[in-house]
């Protein structure tokens, strides 16, 4: 896409030029960008290694004229690409957070966000004869495939059981009371409770400290998503991500305490590779520079 609409200057801006930009105007634009046409996130990717040009993207609506075709990135075409139907009222969803292949390492607890007052660990539940034979047994990516594709799915009932391991529990409850998009987070959402959260994601970086940034659009709060350094490396590695700019435009979900800084923005903190996921696209077209 050549162009998109920059809601914090009423411009639209073409790809060449808004990757002219100084970088700190840049970073700072690009998390207020949509399509120029339907009005949905937008995201900017720079010229890539791989000699793909700057370009623009967006999660269009359907009638969108300016809708293209976008691939998953390192997803096998295993059936969790496609549409799924709605889970009945009732079902349970289980999903064992030790088995997940975005990483190796085993973490008991989640680190605390650093500052005064701050404390760790995560509440651990053991719930024993929850109907395990009947339950469906999902993966973190396959619960954000259904948050991405089904409003229906967002706001259900279905009740979701996260394991830690065998027997412990991270997180349990009903999808509308656990799941939140980085849009509806709320203060009320602020505690020692782990949830899991979700979204967009319309720039990378890492700071000198080590900690990676995922950061959210200016319609989504500038939702921050946070994650420790002594589990940066381990995440990269995981998703098979060479450059953080790769990350723009992929959803999210994340498990883990969120807390506002002075000015109200919502950050994220994640302090294992085990809880959260990515879900990255490109479009299917794009061909690399000559």
């Amino acid at each position: 896409m050549q162009y998109a609409l920059c809601t914090a200057d009423g411009t639209v801006w073409e790809s060449s030029n808004f990757a002219s930009l100084p970088a700190d105007q840049l970073e700072t634009k690009r998390k207020s960008l949509v399509c120029s046409q339907c009005s949905e996130f937008a995201w900017f990717r720079k010229e890539s290694s791989h000699g793909h040009p700057a370009h623009f993207c967006a999660h269009h609506r359907e009638d969108c004229d300016l809708r293209v075709e976008y691939v998953v990135i390192n997803e096998p075409r295993n059936g969790t690409n496609i549409a799924e139907g709605e889970l009945q009222s009732g079902d349970l969803i289980i999903v064992r957070l030790d088995q997940e292949q975005g990483s190796q390492i085993d973490v008991t607890e989640v680190q605390p966000p650093p500052g005064p007052g701050a404390t760790g660990g995560g509440r651990t539940f053991i719930l024993r004869n929850q109907g395990q034979e009947s339950a469906q047994h999902f993966t973190l990516r396959r619960i954000l495939l259904r948050l991405v594709q089904s409003p229906t799915f967002r706001q259900s009932d279905t009740q979701i059981v996260f394991y830690k391991n065998e027997r412990d529990v991270l997180i349990s409850g009903q999808v509308r009371d656990i799941v939140a998009s980085f849009a509806d987070i709320t203060r009320e959402m602020q505690s020692d409770q782990l949830l899991l959260y979700w979204g967009p994601i319309a720039s990378a970086g890492r700071t000198p400290d080590g900690k990676i940034w995922l950061n959210s659009s200016a319609s989504n709060q500038e939702t921050s998503v946070s994650i420790f350094e002594d589990v940066a490396d381990e995440f990269l590695s995981a998703f098979g991500i060479t450059d953080l700019d790769e990350l723009a435009g992929a959803h999210v979900l994340v498990a883990g305490r969120v807390h506002f800084t002075s000015t109200g923005k919502p950050v994220i903190w994640c302090g294992s590779s085990k809880y959260i996921v990515v879900r990255r696209y490109r479009a299917a077209g794009l061909q690399a520079l000559l």
